[in-house]
């Protein structure tokens, strides 16, 4: 560890004299590799992890952080591919020696690719911080100048071709750390997108793209015949299945990638609860229709008695009236663009829409899409 420190230092600090010393010395590329690309390259990839999964990301006044496993495997690849990438461009500068009047030697290119990184693993620890992250790049950059002086030196080209020859093996490194780093990021998560609520950039200025602004479906859930029966006072009983028929496959334009159904009490005085979630990026919304004789003590409001208010600041509103037979009851914030609406109907029946990244008007039409026929199937389940 030491000697691995003391060469860090010489190289960053005098990179002539220390790429003299590395020409003479007769490592082979193993030993290199175990005793300093592989320590080295660890630097940046668990500084992937912690500044990604543990410190996470502040994005619009909110903080992200995304799943450590994912993470962990995208820092896992970009361990995998640097070291392999030294490998290869190794045998890329040596293959390219004869062409600028050099020896071929694998021994001295090796030294040269698995050195030429010192600069750019080094500053890899910055990755931590995102607004340090130029602070790595200028890392990268000197470690293009480490090799730059270092070719000549160590691959021994003529003077008249030891400029072009480092131009060439510097360009080819640009492309090699493109590529690694263009296959990590893709390969980052199944989705290609370590932050999947993460907002993009126009919803941050407050300007969704076209293809995000999608109206709310307004036909209302198809059920299957069963539960059409059960609706009009026929025999038999609805499905879990058939319930989480019930939540449509869009809404608002988002994909539903969840539902579940939830029961409990005694038959006969089940509490029903069916949830779906609908989510795209930034975009989403919780759909939850919930039956329950007893429900509105349960939410702590409903029946003759129920109290109706209406606050309203700067940032948002807070509302719960009557309006007909049913007591709707609504939250928003316009500052993280999120709120509810719900809808509690003859004390029995509750549906209610939370999200974020969609409009208030969004979250109310999501729960008025369910009238009291539907309604009546999730009371035949109970």
């Amino acid at each position: 560890m030491i000697a691995l420190i003391a060469r860090v230092k010489n190289l960053l600090l005098s990179p002539g004299t220390e790429w003299d010393v590395i020409d003479r010395e007769t490592v082979g590329p193993g030993r290199l590799v175990t005793r300093y690309v592989a320590p080295l390259v660890a630097i940046p990839a668990i500084a992937i992890v912690i500044g990604l999964s543990v410190l996470g990301v502040q994005v619009g006044g909110q903080l992200y952080r995304a799943p450590i496993l994912e993470v962990a495997l995208s820092a896992l690849l970009f361990f995998v591919l640097s070291i392999v990438g030294v490998f290869v461009f190794a045998a890329v500068i040596d293959r390219l020696a004869p062409r600028f009047g050099a020896p071929r030697s694998y021994r001295q290119a090796f030294k040269l690719s698995a050195y030429s990184i010192t600069a750019a693993m080094v500053a890899g620890v910055l990755t931590i911080a995102p607004a340090l992250q130029i602070l790595a790049l200028l890392g990268a950059t000197y470690s293009l100048y480490l090799l730059f002086t270092g070719t000549p030196k160590v691959m021994h080209a003529p003077e008249t071709f030891a400029v072009n020859y480092s131009i060439t093996v510097t360009f080819l490194a640009i492309v090699l750390a493109l590529l690694v780093g263009l296959i990590t990021m893709v390969t980052a998560a199944p989705s290609g997108n370590l932050f999947p609520h993460l907002p993009r950039i126009p919803d941050l200025w407050g300007a969704p793209p076209p293809e995000r602004v999608a109206a709310v479906d307004v036909a209302a859930p198809r059920l299957p015949a069963s539960a059409g029966q059960l609706a009009a006072g026929g025999g038999g009983r609805v499905s879990g299945g058939e319930l989480r028929g019930a939540m449509p496959q869009q809404l608002a334009g988002l994909n539903r990638v969840a539902v579940g159904v939830e029961r409990s009490g005694l038959e006969g005085q089940r509490t029903v609860n069916v949830e779906a979630e609908y989510r795209d990026g930034r975009r989403q919304i919780l759909l939850q229709i919930l039956y329950s004789r007893t429900i509105a003590e349960k939410l702590g409001f409903g029946g003759p008695s129920t109290s109706e208010f209406d606050r309203e600041t700067a940032d948002g509103y807070s509302r719960r009236r009557r309006v007909g037979g049913a007591i709707i009851v609504e939250d928003w914030d316009n500052v993280s663009q999120t709120g509810s609406y719900g809808r509690l109907v003859e004390d029995r029946f509750y549906v209610k829409a939370s999200g974020g990244g969609v409009s208030a008007d969004e979250l109310r039409a999501a729960v008025e899409l369910f009238g009291r026929e539907t309604l009546a199937q999730f009371e035949a389940e109970s």
